[in-house]
């Protein structure tokens, strides 16, 4: 996927990892309520949320701009509806993974 070459009609957004996770606040770029969020998110499950999904994704190592001494990232995705619902979607499947990787370790 090249997001930066303009390739026709097709809209992306830009999901931080800050925008799903539960310890920031909304001003802080939480971007979805505080029950959908999901703490200390990782690019590694921001990717692996969007494979499982189904939807292609670029990931970024970049640092968020109201925390620059943080790390984090970013992943450019295709827009298709909602980038809230997006960000939803995504939070809840990296909870479905963090659970299944919880159960793996306890057995």
């Amino acid at each position: 996927m090249r997001w930066r070459e303009g390739e026709g009609e097709t809209k992306y957004c830009v999901i931080w990892t800050f925008n799903i996770d539960r310890r920031k606040s909304r001003s802080e770029g939480r971007k979805i309520p505080r029950r959908f969020s999901v703490p200390n998110v990782k690019l590694a499950e921001l990717v692996e949320a969007c494979k499982e999904l189904g939807i292609e994704c670029e990931a970024e190592e970049k640092k968020y701009p109201k925390c620059w001494w943080e790390d984090g990232g970013r992943v450019i995705v295709p827009k298709t509806g909602s980038k809230t619902q997006l960000m939803i979607k995504i939070a809840q499947k990296i909870n479905e993974i963090r659970e299944r990787k919880g159960k793996k370790k306890k057995k």
